[in-house]
This record gives C-alpha cells, sequence and structure tokens, in this order.
C-alpha cells in the first residue's frame, strides 16, 4: 500500500516523542501493531488508527506499507480527512529525522 495516496484524520500528532523509539524499533528489524485502515466506496482510504506509526515508517524513508503491517476495513462513514503524510508532517513541523 502506498503511503503517500493514504489519507490522515488528523490535524496534528498528539505525542510525536514516541516517535523517534518507533523509528528505532523498525531500524533494528522490529514491528510495530498493525495500523488500522478504511476504504471508501471511491476506493480512497485513510487512517483509523495508527498516524504515530505511519510517521514513523515514513521517517525511516519507507514508502509502502507492508501487507501484515495494516488491517484494511471497507467504510460507509467517513471521519473528517486534513491531507496526506506528507501535510501532517508539515503541520506539525516535522521536517526531518529526529
Amino acid at each position: 500500500m502506498q503511503i503517500s495516496r493514504i489519507y490522515v484524520s488528523q490535524r496534528k500528532l498528539r505525542c510525536a516523542a514516541q516517535i523517534p523509539d518507533m523509528i528505532e524499533t523498525l531500524e533494528v528489524g522490529g514491528c510495530l501493531p498493525r495500523i488500522t485502515l478504511s476504504r471508501s466506496q471511491d476506493g480512497s482510504v485513510q487512517v483509523e488508527d495508527g498516524h504515530h506509526r505511519l510517521t514513523a515508517i515514513w521517517m525511516t524513508g519507507r514508502r509502502e506499507l507492508k501487507q501484515h503491517e495494516y488491517l484494511l476495513l471497507e467504510k460507509d462513514q467517513w471521519r473528517p480527512r486534513f491531507g496526506r503524510i506528507t501535510d501532517l508532517l508539515e503541520r506539525c513541523g516535522i521536517t526531518a529525522r529526529w
């Protein structure tokens, strides 16, 4: 799943301080809990739960989610959308790796 095509449903990251530890876990070969994504009838996908995890994966330089890293649900009702991962990072002032 291409990360840059996923919509985010949060304006900001609530606890960005946890992201460096997530990055470290990924870099030593560890896994994070699965990210919950939802897909609408038009085929677009957005994050339901896991904005920090998605950010950590992006910050390691990866641009694709592996199949075991997410759970994809079909949904009729949507949460508000606030752009994509790069928009979220910009709003949070995250411009480079920690």
